[in-house]
């Protein structure tokens, strides 16, 4: 198998992005100003599992493979650092995703959902992985 160089990763990842109308986030910021790297959309890093007010699960999607330095106060697909090594890490988990039938879903948050923190944020929409169901292409929510 040959070996893939890292502008041929970059440029997968720069087609991957189109393909799923996110952004490629070379020099993003997640937490506290922490350096990462990511997929963004409106503004935001899709979750790849969420839970509801009581932190139970409410996702079906499995067990979710995750870089060596993926960020981990929340989760989300950002690989914390900058530069080659982040971007390989961010190219496998974006091939994982692809490989285990994972679509970005983004759903506007309804009003009476959207929280005073979401408001100061402006972030007003959900951004997350959802595995789909190949044979019918549907969600497994």
């Amino acid at each position: 198998m040959k070996k893939i160089t890292h502008d041929e990763k970059l440029l997968w990842m720069l087609k991957y992005c189109k393909r799923n109308n996110v952004t490629l986030e070379l020099q993003g910021e997640c937490g506290l100003g922490r350096e990462c790297v990511g997929i963004i959309t409106h503004d935001t890093f899709p979750d790849y599992w969420w839970t509801n007010d009581e932190y139970e699960r409410l996702d079906n999607n499995g067990d979710v493979w995750v870089p060596e330095n993926a960020y981990h106060k929340h989760p989300c697909v950002a690989v914390l650092g900058r530069g080659e090594e982040a971007e390989a890490q961010l190219y496998e988990w974006l091939m994982w995703f692809e490989t285990n039938n994972f679509k970005i879903e983004t759903t506007e948050i309804p009003e009476k959902e959207l929280t005073e923190g979401d408001k100061i944020l402006g972030q007003f929409h959900y951004v997350r992985m959802v595995k789909i169901n190949k044979e019918n292409n549907e969600t497994n929510n």
